[in-house]
């Protein structure tokens, strides 16, 4: 069984490399009309090794979905500090920020494809700003392939069923190599077997590409499979169990 420790515990492993991510003293508040301001962050610590897959955990409003806009430099936080690959996030803007984030693949609930998009053009969206030394058309094909929709290059998302058009949103979230994952209840608009179809996926991307996940979930099962898990309440990590090694 895993053991409660520090938010920290879990983020060198026993070759002392460096920690593909981490933060330190992270802290974000959204303020509203309402008298008492929201703490969707309140100074979490934790790091991550290279090619870990981190479940996070909690109920909704608990922060996880702020945890992971903060990391892939989709929000700023108020305080703290976060690092990628030995390198800043918190502050960048301009050029860094964009080349950051080409490097990080998001993976959202609901989606988010461009309905005037065929799949594949949805998959080659986010380098349309960016020259590429490779055929973006021939690399769309290929991780479509992978993903399980070889034919359906050509195909809408309305003419997609709900794990289809998840499998596009996972193809578009690999067309930069991210050396890290960032997913938001990826299976949470999914019936339970298309669920485990893309949790498979998500797996399998540590093998096919070398990549490190964060997965914020409310589904047991997928963070039972994950390496770690950390439970967020109230902006805090309450708990930071790692799974034990098998075999």
């Amino acid at each position: 069984m895993g053991d409660e420790s520090q938010p920290t515990s879990g983020g060198s492993d026993s070759e002392g490399d460096q920690p593909i991510v981490r933060v330190v003293d992270l802290s974000k508040t959204y303020h509203t009309d309402a008298s008492e301001p929201i703490y969707a962050c309140r100074n979490i610590d934790f790091e991550m090794r290279e090619r870990e897959i981190v479940a996070l955990t909690g109920p909704s409003g608990s922060g996880k979905s702020t945890l992971l806009h903060l990391i892939g430099a989709l929000d700023t936080p108020d305080s703290g500090v976060i690092e990628v690959a030995g390198e800043p996030v918190t502050g960048i803007k301009g050029r860094r920020l964009a080349e950051y984030r080409r490097r990080v693949g998001f993976v959202f609930q609901r989606f988010h494809l461009l309905p005037t998009l065929t799949a594949a053009d949805n998959v080659i969206a986010p380098l349309l700003p960016y020259k590429t030394s490779f055929d973006r058309r021939a690399k769309a094909k290929q991780i479509l392939d992978a993903v399980g929709l070889a034919g359906r290059e050509g195909s809408l998302p309305s003419k997609l069923s709900g794990g289809q058009q998840q499998r596009v949103a996972i193809a578009r979230a690999l067309i930069n190599d991210p050396m890290l994952v960032l997913a938001d209840e990826p299976t949470g608009n999914l019936d339970s077997q298309t669920g485990e179809d893309i949790m498979e996926l998500l797996f399998g991307l540590r093998e096919r590409v070398g990549a490190s996940l964060i997965i914020a979930t409310h589904d047991p099962g997928l963070a039972a499979r994950c390496d770690r898990v950390i439970q967020i309440r109230d902006g805090r990590v309450i708990k930071d169990t790692t799974r034990p090694a098998t075999g």
